[in-house]
């Protein structure tokens, strides 16, 4: 983890496992923004399901997420690498987009064929 101008950046291996471990570290965070126990519930569900995704598309090992807090909002990029060979699918039909907006704010798909980003914004 590494900490610039209110931007906190991770890394994590695509392996479930470490989708708790994601929960848990965007739950400090938010409680450290001051989001209450409800938004922070929905901050975790967000970050897993972003992971899950990632893992299912057969995005490569490591993942980064990249956390920027503000005084009205959170914001959560995760970038991605597609490997080779991984399956096809658009974000738009995938049941983990009915999931990320249902607890979000805002939800941005980016990248390209072989990239695989996502941007979520929860505010205060």
């Amino acid at each position: 983890m590494v900490e610039t101008d209110g931007r906190i950046y991770l890394e994590l291996p695509i392996e479930k496992e470490f989708a708790r471990l994601l929960r848990l570290f965007v739950s400090g965070i938010a409680a450290r923004t001051g989001f209450d126990l409800d938004a922070v519930d929905d901050l975790k569900i967000a970050v897993e399901e972003a992971f899950l995704t990632a893992m299912r598309r057969g995005v490569e090992s490591p993942l980064q997420m990249y956390f920027t807090t503000n005084d009205i909002s959170l914001t959560i990029e995760r970038k991605g690498k597609v490997a080779a060979g991984a399956r096809e699918e658009k974000p738009a039909d995938d049941f983990g987009n009915f999931i990320l907006e249902a607890v979000v704010d805002e939800l941005t798909h980016g990248g390209s064929d072989t990239e695989f980003d996502l941007r979520l914004v929860k505010n205060v």
